[in-house]
């Protein structure tokens, strides 16, 4: 290990050639005095890999290409984390891009308060460029334990891309699932709740692309059924954790809020069939692995989430009615 690298960046890249360079652009412009980009394509059939190359040649070693064959984002990540040298692990798709000071201010912010993950805020754009939410759920610096106060977990974001997490965490236990979406769903919280110490710095962001018509979950794709395997992950995970009893309440929640942000979002979806499949499939599955589901005191605490205690009557507002505009 080169212990002068402060963070390995890993990006992986799938026909990205036509829109990568604004990412990688963004990582030169980086301000951190110590780190390496870890490119890996994953079986592209444009350009991609010769865009990683043009850069890898004109920033030795710095930025890295690796070519490996198509496997998936979960066996991409996998994969540069092998690779990675770096105390501290970061993350960014290759059609997003991040601040020129937003490694150093996290890898400033975990040594700070000696922590194993630094996460900051989120700005996401939804299709138009002009389409911008900004997320600033952290509002101040300071520093978390999740085994004191594990509901403080919903500051963090279930989001890979907005932090930085020490090398360490990544022990086969968080490694990301082969062959599924929402795999970083799967693992994120396994992670968070390995850490003993977050930062949190509110002054960094990381800028999300999310394309309306590409996203699997706004669409009717199958693959969208994928959220609940990784809600299995997530529990099953949790529970190998040594406080389970103390953080299983807050775990349920968050399955809770993953299952029904992709059940509202399916409410935007033309396939009627598809709708009354994925919400018959998502009370099902919380009433056979979840039978006390409905009483959980974090996710029901706030009001406008007790429509959906109730099968029939979310049915008959996001399946049978039109009025109802749903704010995400």
């Amino acid at each position: 290990m080169d212990n002068n690298i402060k963070v390995s960046v890993i990006v992986p890249v799938y026909n990205s050639a036509a829109f990568m360079t604004k990412c990688l652009d963004s990582l030169t412009a980086q301000t951190i005095d110590s780190m390496e980009v870890i490119m890996v394509n994953d079986g592209s059939t444009d350009g991609s890999l010769a865009v990683m190359r043009d850069y890898e040649a004109k920033y030795p070693g710095v930025f890295k290409a690796f070519d490996k064959p198509n496997g998936g984002v979960a066996d991409a990540r996998n994969y540069g984390l092998k690779q990675a040298t770096g105390a501290f692990i970061g993350f960014v798709d290759s059609d997003d891009c991040v601040e020129p000071a937003f490694f150093e201010k996290l890898y400033n912010g975990a040594v700070k308060y000696g922590a194993d993950i630094c996460a900051g805020n989120v700005i996401e754009i939804i299709g138009a460029e002009d389409n911008v939410h900004v997320q600033d759920r952290i509002k101040g610096e300071g520093c978390i334990s999740l085994s004191e106060t594990p509901e403080k977990v919903r500051l963090c974001r279930p989001y890979l891309w907005n932090k930085v997490i020490r090398r360490e965490i990544f022990t086969e236990d968080n490694l990301f699932p082969y062959g599924m979406y929402y795999e970083d769903v799967a693992v994120i919280y396994g992670i968070l709740f390995t850490a003993d110490r977050i930062a949190l710095v509110p002054d960094v962001h990381y800028t999300y692309r999310r394309l309306r018509g590409d996203s699997i979950s706004n669409s009717s794709d199958e693959k969208a059924f994928d959220v609940f395997k990784a809600c299995d992950i997530i529990e099953e995970r949790a529970h190998r954790l040594n406080d389970y009893d103390k953080i299983g309440e807050v775990i349920r929640w968050v399955i809770l809020v993953h299952i029904f942000t992709r059940v509202k979002r399916a409410y935007d979806d033309g396939n009627k069939s598809f709708k009354l499949r994925f919400i018959d499939r998502a009370y099902s599955y919380l009433d056979e692995k979840f039978p006390g589901w409905k009483g959980n005191k974090y996710y029901f605490s706030n009001r406008k989430n007790l429509i959906f205690r109730s099968k029939a009557l979310v049915k008959l507002v996001f399946v049978h009615c039109n009025f109802l505009p749903v704010k995400m």
